[in-house]
């Protein structure tokens, strides 16, 4: 399975759209535009295919920690205020 297969399936799994995806993976400062992600999200023997790098990879499984942390930090300080 190569990183494309791993993204579609992710973005699958979350019910996110592809600015979304920019949106998270821009949470790590990496630079990508939406162009970027939908050539990503191709099917290999698509016109217009890219290949996932490691790199993008990691950006994008970055921005899903730092995106779910801050989920978290939320829910919690909404915790501590109602109590």
């Amino acid at each position: 399975m190569i990183n494309n297969d791993v993204l579609r399936s992710i973005r699958y799994m979350l019910n996110v759209n592809d600015a979304k995806i920019v949106d998270i993976i821009k949470l790590t400062g990496y630079q990508i535009n939406n162009l970027d992600v939908i050539s990503f999200l191709k099917k290999d023997n698509e016109a217009g295919y890219q290949y996932c790098s490691d790199e993008v990879m990691v950006h994008f499984l970055n921005g899903l920690i730092f995106l779910n942390v801050v989920k978290m930090i939320n829910f919690r300080f909404l915790i501590l205020k109602l109590n």
